[in-house]
Formats: structure tokens, C-alpha cells, sequence
């Protein structure tokens, strides 16, 4: 996969490429906001679970819950893509009747803006399965880096009922209060950082034919602004893909279902002549939708 493609209306585009960037959401605003506090629920669960029933790492399993408890989305914001152009299902649900287009990427140069700020450029997920797998990973990692039991599982199992309670109680003020502390915090706030910036690609299985991708800005450098929705202000960064270096990421402009495509192809084409832009390829979709 070489493009991704970002739906948009006719203003959109107007203010894309007059800005030369795709705004980033704030997670809380996104248009299902719902979707990445399910994701960071699913997550503590899953987190929680696999070390709670394990009297040997019960510290461990505490020390998880705990941070995961305090994870917030307040400086995440959120570009979305597709990997399909022209799809229907894209049409309808992003872009107004008759007045929508599709804005294709390359990618290379997504991910080179993407690695030079820092952010994340992923693939949502989707499956159930693959989602456990990705949280397990980090807990797994994270427990790495987390201080161990003084003395050996074997050891443990080896001990009385009273000695093992012990035992516990020992492994737990040490990593909360004790010696072991400061390493404890420091493995627990990684995953609570990998945590946060994973679960915005955690989307419902009945989406995949959306083939979503998803940028990820944790605490982006740029300026955080404000537009007016139906109800609030949503906060947003502007991500400059299209800065005078970069001109060349926009390959393509698809013109959706409407209902005089040639007049909006050439409107289109003068305006990425009018802004420097003579080397993407404009072109109409050929389905067959009408709602006009």
C-alpha cells in the first residue's frame, strides 16, 4: 500500500490545502468519542486480568490496575485516513451528498512527517483477538521491566498458606514504598503511555471495511485550535503534510457521486493550480450513487 485517502467535503479541501494540513481531533471530540474510551476500558480489563489472579504477581497486577486507572486522552489528537479510495461506504458516511471528495496520500511521505514529529501513522484494529494480542504484548513488557519477587515461583508454591501472604506483602511494599518503587513507577507509567497512544486504533469489528489508518499526535508541537461543532468547541492541531517541502504527498484527488462531476473536476483542478500543486491526478468516481 503506497496511498491512503482522506474523505472531505468541497470546503474541506479549500481549507486543506489553504492551511496545507489535515486537522487532528482531540480524541474526547471525535465524532464517536465513545470509541476511545471503550478502547481504554477493553484495555484495563485485559491488563488488569492477566496478573490479578496470580497471588505470586499480585503486586504486579495492582500496581497495573492502578495506573491504568489514572490514563486520560488530554493531549491526544487524532487524523483519519482509509487505504480505499472511492468507496461507497466512505462516500456516505464522511462526505456531504454530492459535494465530497478524496484526498490520496502517499504514504512515504506521511510516515517521514510522522517519524519527524514524532507521532504514530497505524492501522486501526479491528479484530478482537488482535487487539488482546497488543495489550498483552505491553503487559508483558512492562513486567519486564518491573521489579521481581524476591525469591522464586517455585519457592513460593513451596511456602505455607501464612508464609505466602507474607511473601505478597513483602514483594508489594517493595515495589510500592520500598526499594523497588521508583522502577515499579517507571515500567508502569511506559505502559500507561503506550497504553493511552494504542487504544485510539481500537475500533468495532463491524468497521473494518472502513480500512481506517490513523495518525496519532500525543502532545503534538503544534498550536491547539478550536472549531465549533453542533454542540461545543472541538480542540484540533493543524498537521502540515503539505508544507512547501512536502508538496508532493498529495497525489491524487478523487471527485465523489455528484451531480455535475466535470464542472467540480476542473473547479478542483484550478484550485491546486492556484496553489502550486500542477502534479495531482484529479479524477471522478464512476459509481453510481445519487441522493440529489
Amino acid at each position: 500500500m503506497d496511498t491512503l485517502y482522506h474523505y472531505t467535503s468541497l470546503n474541506g479541501i479549500t481549507g486543506i490545502l489553504g492551511s496545507r494540513s489535515i486537522w487532528a481531533t482531540h480524541t474526547s471530540f471525535l465524532n464517536d468519542s465513545s470509541e476511545f474510551f471503550h478502547g481504554l476500558s477493553f484495555a484495563k480489563r485485559i491488563a488488569s486480568q492477566i496478573f490479578m489472579e496470580d497471588d505470586y504477581l499480585a503486586a504486579f497486577g495492582w500496581a497495573v490496575r492502578d495506573g491504568l486507572q489514572a490514563v486520560l486522552a488530554d493531549s491526544l489528537y487524532v487524523a483519519s485516513f482509509s487505504a480505499g479510495g472511492d468507496v461507497l461506504s466512505q462516500w456516505r458516511g464522511y462526505c456531504p451528498v454530492g459535494a465530497g471528495v478524496c484526498l490520496g496520500f502517499a504514504v512515504p511521505q506521511v510516515q517521514n512527517f510522522c517519524d519527524g514529529k514524532g507521532y504514530r501513522l497505524e492501522k486501526c484494529i479491528y479484530e478482537h483477538e488482535q487487539q488482546f494480542h497488543r495489550v498483552n504484548s505491553l503487559v508483558e513488557k512492562c513486567f519486564d521491566m518491573f521489579p521481581k519477587p524476591s525469591i522464586t515461583r517455585a519457592e513460593y508454591d513451596s511456602l505455607d498458606s501464612k508464609s505466602q501472604v507474607d511473601a505478597h506483602f513483602n514483594y508489594q511494599q517493595m515495589t510500592s514504598e520500598g526499594p523497588g518503587k521508583q522502577q515499579a513507577i517507571e515500567a508502569v507509567t511506559w505502559l500507561c503511555a503506550e497504553v493511552a497512544e494504542l487504544v485510539p486504533l481500537f475500533k468495532n469489528e463491524g468497521f473494518h471495511e472502513e480500512s481506517e489508518w490513523r495518525i496519532v499526535a500525543n502532545k503534538p508541537q503544534e498550536m491547539v485550535k478550536f472549531r465549533a461543532n453542533s454542540s461545543c468547541l472541538a480542540p484540533y492541531v493543524e498537521l502540515e503534510l503539505l508544507s512547501n517541502v512536502a508538496k508532493s504527498a498529495l497525489r491524487e484527488v478523487i471527485i465523489g457521486p455528484n451531480p455535475n462531476q466535470r464542472r467540480c473536476q476542473l473547479s478542483v483542478e484550478m484550485l491546486l493550480k492556484s496553489n502550486g500543486l500542477t502534479d495531482v491526478d484529479v479524477k471522478v468516481s464512476p459509481l453510481p450513487f445519487t441522493s440529489w
